[in-house]
Parts: structure tokens; C-alpha cells; sequence
């Protein structure tokens, strides 16, 4: 690690499967810039930037490098913009933590990967709750082409069971979308990942609901999964085009220097 390097370290909120990255800023000299709450039980009673000894900041974890988003300046100016807010107040887990703040410093941009996964995947709940309403008439259309035994299975996925199916193949995909984060790996491969395992899970939960009208309706329950999947993934991205480019996390913090 060097001077002006965005570093981070696990910290762990359920034994040792649950929890995030904590980000700062490498000062080159044994301390680190970040921003912390004032109180870790009390996340929402305000925070600042501190600057502490790296062994303080990594808490007993390991401490990896970040490069995303890719840096905007300099690793000097990096280290001089974070060295300028150590001292100032204002802390919040969901507009201004610790990722806002380094990102902030390298790139000019207040954003956190990690609220961005969990924002999205609350929306993207949203989009696949709503085009449950759609299956059922998908599953009764393939009814009519493959056989009796199918609508009968389109009777069981209706909305009722399709929203439960809705609901675990997010939170599925979100796991994974984490996991994969949490790992230090890039943003494609984390978002890949969450396809991956909600489309599996859509479609093992939608044929499981089929079981009992056999292998037809298995396999086409299945296929409704991966449809339902599918379109929430498409309505989910719409909606981001849509709302790209709008404005940033509302965080206060000073002008770049003139030189940045």
C-alpha cells in the first residue's frame, strides 16, 4: 500500500458471515484517513473523518486495495483531499459513510458500492413483485400449447406462489451480489453473479410448485421462473437508464483543491 491508496478491511456484524467493507484512505505514514460513526451502536447520531493508525482502521482484518471506480487524480491529491477533511463532521451509513468519503477523494464523485447494491436490490424487488402479475398469463398461454396437465400447473403459480418465488430469488441474487463485492471482486462480476443465482433460484422454486403435476409442468414452470426472472431483470434496467444521471448521494463536503 502507498500514499493516497483507497484501502479496506471487513468488519463483521453477524459472526463472521455477515458484514462489509470499512474504507479509507492510505496516508503513507502508518495512518489512514476514513470516516466513522461517533458511536458504532448508534449509526445514525452523526460521525467524521479521523485519522488513526492503520492497525486502529484494519480492526483485526486484512487490508486490501481498492481501484473502483478508477481514481480521477492523483495518488498525492488523493492523500491531500482526504488529509483536508480529517476533522470534519457529518456521518451518515447511507448518504455519507466511509465508501462515499475515499471514492469522493479519488474520484470527485460521492458514491458507495455497497448502498448501491442494496438500493437496488430493494428496487429490483420492486420490478419483479410487479411482473409476477405477468406469469401467470405466460404459464396459461404455454398451457394451451403443451396440455391440460400444464394448466393445472398454472393454477398453482398464480400470484401467490410466484411472489414468495419473487421475493427469495432477490434476496438470493442479492446475497450474491454481496459475497462476490465483499471479495474484492469488480462490479461485472458481482452483478453477473446476482443474475446467476436469482434466475437458479426463480426457476427451482417455480418448478418445486410444480412437482405434482409432473414433468411437463416442471419443466415449463421452470421456464416461467426463468421468464419471471427475466423480466423484472429487464423492467429493473430500465429503470436505472431512466434514472442515470440523476443527482448524487445529497453529502455536503468541500470544493476539490484548485489544483485537483
Amino acid at each position: 500500500m502507498a500514499r493516497g491508496d483507497r484501502i479496506a478491511a471487513a468488519r463483521h456484524l453477524v459472526g463472521r458471515q455477515i458484514g462489509y467493507l470499512h474504507h479509507g484512505i492510505d496516508l503513507g505514514d502508518g495512518t489512514v484517513a476514513h470516516a466513522r460513526p461517533h458511536q458504532f451502536s448508534r449509526l445514525f447520531r452523526g460521525g467524521s473523518v479521523v485519522c488513526t493508525s492503520r492497525e486502529e482502521f484494519a480492526g483485526g482484518s486484512e487490508i486490501v486495495r481498492q481501484t473502483e471506480p478508477a481514481a480521477a487524480f492523483p495518488a498525492e491529491v488523493i492523500a491531500q483531499r482526504a488529509e483536508r477533511l480529517v476533522g470534519t463532521a457529518g456521518y451518515c451509513p447511507v448518504f455519507a459513510n466511509c465508501e462515499h468519503f475515499t471514492n469522493w477523494c479519488a474520484t470527485g464523485k460521492t458514491e458507495s458500492r455497497q448502498v448501491e447494491i442494496l438500493a437496488s436490490r430493494l428496487g429490483g424487488l420492486g420490478t419483479r413483485v410487479s411482473a409476477v402479475a405477468s406469469t401467470r398469463a405466460a404459464v396459461a398461454t404455454v398451457g394451451r400449447l403443451a396440455g391440460r396437465p400444464l394448466l393445472r400447473a398454472a393454477g398453482r403459480l398464480g400470484i401467490r406462489g410466484a411472489f414468495p418465488a419473487a421475493v427469495a430469488a432477490e434476496v438470493a441474487a442479492a446475497v450474491a451480489e454481496w459475497t462476490v463485492h465483499q471479495a474484492g471482486r469488480s462490479k461485472r462480476d458481482s452483478r453477473r453473479a446476482a443474475e446467476a443465482a436469482g434466475l437458479a433460484t426463480s426457476a427451482a422454486l417455480f418448478a418445486t410448485a410444480a412437482v405434482a403435476a409432473g414433468p411437463v409442468a416442471i419443466t415449463a414452470a421452470a421456464l416461467a421462473g426463468v421468464a419471471s426472472w427475466s423480466g423484472g431483470s429487464l423492467a429493473a434496467a430500465s429503470l436505472g437508464r431512466l434514472t442515470a444521471g440523476g443527482p448524487r448521494h445529497p453529502v455536503t463536503l468541500p470544493p476539490p483543491d484548485p489544483q485537483a
